[in-house]
């Protein structure tokens, strides 16, 4: 165990599901562990990445167009978002409509294994389940799906709040005096 100068937050929980399906009461830490976080690495990793389908994609769209991988890139990106082309671009992206349309449809696969391999994570870390898979998860019903994303997505969120230093009066400490031995930077 740790020896925390200041200790965790109090534990929470959070009940997630419904009558119908069923309630869980699953732990609420403040972020996703390094373990959660490992496992969802793991079980994307056996994917192919969306990012890697769409360089290979573009790249084969610049070859043909004679434009550089970055403009292809571009195009392939804008037309995915929805974005407005240039003209030029827009004849681009109407002639490899089809190819895009397939990096479009890898895009959304990864998006959908992303959740799946994050609420699959989160049941084998929080609820005791160190054996579910995947497949498990796409039987899982829906409002217990959403509501560990949900759970996920507000884990990673905290994760991204900034946290307040500890102040000295927290630690019982005085903070060492700073001296100005050093020369500002850029000065002679």
């Amino acid at each position: 165990m740790l020896s925390f100068v200041k200790p965790p937050a109090p534990r929470k929980t959070r009940l997630i599901g419904n009558d119908q399906c069923g309630v869980l009461e699953v732990e609420e830490r403040g972020g996703l562990t390094v373990g959660e976080s490992a496992t969802i690495s793991e079980l994307l990793a056996e994917e192919q990445s969306s990012f890697v389908r769409g360089a290979q994609i573009a790249d084969q769209i610049a070859q043909e167009e004679s434009i550089s991988l970055a403009e292809a890139f571009s195009i392939v990106e804008k037309s995915i978002s929805g974005q407005e082309l240039e003209e030029k671009a827009e004849a681009i992206r109407l002639k490899h409509a089809d190819r895009i349309a397939e990096v479009a449809r890898v895009y959304a696969l990864a998006g959908r294994r992303n959740l799946e391999a994050t609420v699959t994570a989160l049941v084998r870390s929080r609820c005791g389940a160190p054996e579910w898979s995947i497949t498990d998860t796409r039987s899982m019903a829906k409002p217990l799906f959403d509501g560990l994303w949900q759970l996920a997505q507000d884990e990673q969120e905290a994760e991204a709040m900034p946290s307040e230093p500890v102040s000295a009066e927290d630690l019982g400490k005085r903070r060492p005096e700073r001296g100005r031995s050093r020369k500002p930077t850029g000065a002679p």
